[in-house]
């Protein structure tokens, strides 16, 4: 489409170097939070809660993100970035309670300022048989950080606790440099967004759906799975070798599902993924033995981590790019409120229930509940919008969006 620029590699590049510092710093500040405030005599509850709080600030920023965006552009990323690792680093040092909720509500504020930013810029600029590649690679540098993160967090936390999290915030240091001199100053076309171009929640309710139960997940795993996996009587380096197969699945799952959504279809690849998240969430429960363990973790790391960038890629070819800068803020605040609950309803049933299973049954909940809104509405049809620029889109199961077309539209 005229006037927009499609992504240089150079911009790619340093887009994926910015997010992996950024998700090193979140992966290994995450679990480290629950545990330090375990050790201080939390309830899981309580840990929930705090988890919580960070994808709070994270859905509530995502509201003016994409004004904030068109005025301070890169900064966002840059500013952001620097933000959320200086509340990392401090976390150990906080006097109690009340500061450890207000350093994950900043971390959650800034966390959502230079992710829309910088999942808008690939939107923009990605031509769409590029779409899925970009978003996958980007995924992959992500989830790669969010590993290694975790990875080196958890053995280095059972040594030195405050040093763990002073390295969480130190790595993203290089991070926020390569954001600030890698990237252009504007994220995003220069023109202003069309007042009717909006972005249909119910038109694409299973994007919308697969980030909330990936959010839901994530925040739910990276809270009570090292816990869960310790009161089984793992020791920590058997913890940190069982999260290390979650991530080995998150990161090595992104190429080929990527390929998989250009060859079979985004949708269908992205509702067959919800269904093995069923299957290997029930399955988890009985397992016995580090291998088994680690075979479903591994599994069930890589199809949740897919959701994210699938969903997220099926968004931007329906939505009009003058609408993508508030889709993206959609997206990303669903995926926070997916967040924001799951470590409060996962947290609020191990307690209730008194076992540590109750993860694995709430999520499934959470993955059912979207696949049968969506199938719902695909069987019925009563929650597909009309066509129309007020719409940006036909439905979850109608065609994308034609940037060939929208010159036209817009003409007539």
């Amino acid at each position: 489409m005229a006037g927009v620029a499609r992504t240089s590699p150079r911009t790619l590049t340093a887009v994926c170097l910015a997010g992996l510092g950024w998700a090193f710093s979140f992966g290994l500040g995450a679990p480290l939070a629950a545990l330090w405030m375990r050790d201080a005599g939390c309830s899981a509850k309580v840990v929930g809660l705090n988890t919580s709080v960070y994808f709070l600030g994270a859905a509530a920023a995502a509201l003016w993100a994409p004004a904030l965006m068109k005025k301070a552009g890169r900064w966002c990323i840059t500013l952001g970035i620097l933000v959320d690792a200086l509340s990392t680093a401090l976390f150990p040092l906080a006097p109690g309670l009340t500061v450890w909720f207000l350093l994950r509500l900043l971390g959650g504020l800034a966390s959502a300022v230079c992710l829309i930013p910088m999942e808008t810029l690939i939107n923009h600029n990605a031509s769409p048989e590029r779409r899925a590649r970009d978003f996958g690679i980007y995924a992959f540098c992500v989830a790669l950080g969010v590993g290694l993160g975790t990875l080196v967090g958890l053995p280095l936390y059972a040594w030195s606790p405050r040093l763990a999290f002073a390295l969480g915030g130190l790595a993203a240091l290089p991070a926020a440099l390569i954001a600030h001199r890698g990237l252009p100053r504007v994220i995003g076309p220069m023109e202003e967004e069309t007042r009717g171009a909006r972005p249909s929640m119910m038109g694409n309710r299973l994007s919308l759906g697969a980030s909330w139960v990936q959010g839901f997940l994530e925040g739910g795993m990276l809270t009570f799975l090292s816990i869960h996996l310790l009161t089984l009587g793992y020791e920590e380096a058997q913890v940190g070798g069982l999260m290390a197969a979650l991530f080995l699945g998150v990161v090595l799952f992104q190429t080929p599902s990527a390929w998989l959504a250009d060859r079979f279809g985004r949708l269908r690849v992205l509702a067959a993924f919800h269904g093995v998240l069923l299957v290997g969430l029930g399955c988890l429960p009985f397992c016995s033995g580090p291998v088994a363990v680690g075979v479903w973790l591994f599994i069930v790391g890589g199809c949740c981590a897919a959701l994210y960038p699938l969903g997220l890629a099926l968004l931007g070819e329906r939505t009009p790019p003058a609408a993508l800068a508030r889709a993206n803020a959609w997206y990303l605040a669903c995926n926070c409120v997916g967040s924001l609950t799951g470590p409060v309803l996962i947290g609020a049933a191990i307690d209730y229930t008194h076992s540590q299973a109750a993860l694995f049954v709430v999520g499934m909940a959470a993955v059912a509940l979207v696949l049968v809104f969506w199938a719902a509405g695909a069987y019925g049809g009563r929650l597909a919008p009309r066509v129309g620029w007020g719409n940006a889109t036909r439905g979850a199961s109608g065609p994308p969006y034609d940037e060939a077309e929208a010159p036209r539209r817009m003409a007539g």
